[in-house]
């Protein structure tokens, strides 16, 4: 096998890692498998100095062992799913961006975190997310989609396209073709979808199509069967990457597979088996993730693997071609620009946007609340409700915000298992205020978060619930004195939902989704 053929298998290939650095296993892996890239996750990230460092010293190891530039990619969608800390800014997620009515956020939400990525090195974002969420039950999308409405997504996604092209982030519309109408978690099992061809077309496939008409630089597969399409899911199937996103839909961009560790592939194959079945379906780019050593042993199968005439060389010939392209297209180099600490003005223009996306759906009279009164705030925390999030803890944030603008507020966080003991605590709190604020987190989704809102709704106290995840918690407690929803609960979407219970800002946003009835949502 020569050099430049291996080359090119490991360009088929890119790399995860533990660590804030760039060690020399990592580096050394770099060097053995000849990947294209890497994948960033929050553990990688550290201080905008430390990425910036991780990502200078990377780059500037391939041009040193003669790699191109590298991809350095991650999934900063916004919302719950960010991989930054700050002092860098994570944006409204997706269906807050729609809740304000206007793609221009989206745009403006994608030119932010774009250009803080492009800044400190990151010249690849898996987003955006282009499911339609026509599933109250799905318990993995939600607001990470735009939306229940193939064309509000599409115009969405669009803006979005547009606002990552004008800083140099490659963005990748992902989950093709579509992970919007499961009740699965592709991370923990296999979902299927048995939707018919004209249906597919109509909802699933549609904001596809209308990014591939608008060039999309990037797609990323679906760990799921489409019983219309194939047996095999689509990240295996080349029924769909190839014959349909390829050939059909005239996709000429890269394909990236979901990570290879995700339970829907991993729980069937090993990695080297799943990377050389991808690869035959019409992948470009293969995430094995795992230890370093199972990613250099799945670059060894691929190697094989057309060494024995199982792979034909002309998959990877072609997705190098691909790479060059992108790399010319959006102007990737070894080099940085000179490193700079992040704007100040970045948090203030993130607040801006998420202010606009705050709904209420009901109640809006009562807000806003006296800076006097006696508030039992009462947090239901949920630091990682999928395995695409990060743990990330946002509770005593929500506190301290809270507490600044009531000064008179007495506070309780209530965790997913929550305890006999605190419930009793969490009533005795409500009953010896005036005003209850309660904060869900996917409470239709978790049977027993839902039961204690309802025992809460029962006291006689005025009940303002935040709804900071899933929207559909809004059908929980019908005879709440308001309703507001954030979709999603980064720093910006708290501040905002504070603000609002406050009196600075009116809530002005409006619902993506359709609410189900409540007796369909009971649990």
């Amino acid at each position: 096998m020569t050099p430049r053929v291996t080359d090119r298998v490991g360009q088929s290939l890119m790399l995860s890692f533990q660590g804030r650095h760039a060690t020399p296993e990592l580096l050394a892996a770099l060097d053995q498998t000849r990947a294209c890239g890497v994948i960033l996750f929050a553990h990688n990230i550290g201080t905008p100095a430390e990425l910036y460092a991780l990502t200078s010293d990377l780059q500037a190891h391939a041009a040193q062992i003669g790699l191109p530039p590298l991809l350095i990619a991650l999934d900063q969608e916004g919302g719950t799913v960010t991989r930054l800390r700050a002092p860098l800014v994570t944006t409204i997620s997706q269906m807050a961006q729609a809740a304000t009515g206007d793609p221009q956020t989206a745009y403006q939400c994608a030119r932010l975190t774009g250009q803080q990525l492009r800044s400190f090195g990151v010249n690849l974002n898996f987003a955006p997310v282009l499911d339609v969420n026509c599933n109250p039950a799905n318990p993995v999308i939600g607001t990470r989609s735009f939306g229940e409405d193939p064309a509000l997504v599409a115009e969405f996604a669009m803006a979005a396209l547009h606002g990552y092209r004008t800083t140099g982030v490659i963005a990748t519309g992902k989950h093709f073709p579509g992970h919007g109408d499961t009740d699965i978690d592709s991370h923990l099992g296999l979902p299927t979808v048995r939707h018919e061809h004209e249906r597919l077309a109509k909802i699933e496939l549609a904001p596809f199509e209308a990014a591939i008409r608008d060039g999309i630089p990037a797609l990323m597969s679906a760990h799921i069967i489409f019983t219309a399409l194939d047996s095999q899911p689509a990240t295996l199937s080349r029924a769909i990457l190839t014959d349909l996103l390829r050939v059909q839909l005239g996709f000429e961009g890269v394909i990236f597979t979901d990570a290879l560790d995700m339970q829907a592939i991993a729980a069937r194959y090993t990695p080297s088996e799943a990377a050389l079945r991808s690869k035959a379906a019409g992948a470009d780019v293969l995430l094995p993730l795992g230890s370093l050593q199972s990613q250099v042993d799945v670059a060894l199968a691929l190697v094989a693997a057309v060494e024995r005439g199982e792979l034909c060389d002309d998959l990877f010939a072609a997705t190098a071609r691909r790479l060059d392209a992108l790399r010319e297209a959006y102007n990737l180099t070894h080099e940085l620009p000179p490193f700079a600490e992040p704007a100040s003005t970045l948090y203030e223009s993130a607040l801006a946007l998420a202010r606009r996306g705050l709904t209420v759906t009901q109640g809006a009279d009562i807000l806003l609340l006296a800076r006097n009164a006696r508030l039992a705030l009462i947090d239901c925390v949920l630091p990682r409700f999928a395995l695409v999030e990060e743990a990330f803890e946002r509770a005593e944030l929500l506190r301290s915000l809270v507490t600044q603008a009531f000064p008179h507020t007495s506070s309780l966080a209530i965790s997913r298992e929550l305890s006999a003991e605190q419930q009793a605590e969490a009533r005795a709190l409500a009953e010896s205020s005036e005003v209850i604020v309660l904060i869900t987190r996917n409470a239709t989704l978790l049977p027993q978060q839902a039961e204690f809102a309802r025992m809460l709704a029962k006291l006689d106290r005025p009940l303002v619930l935040a709804a900071v995840r899933s929207p559909y918690d809004a059908t929980l407690i019908p005879d709440a004195a308001a309703v507001l929803l954030t979709y999603g609960d980064p720093d910006v979407s708290l501040h905002a939902l504070v603000d609002v219970l406050a009196g600075r800002v009116q809530a002005q946003g409006k619902l993506p989704v359709t609410l189900p009835a409540l007796q369909e949502r009971m649990l």
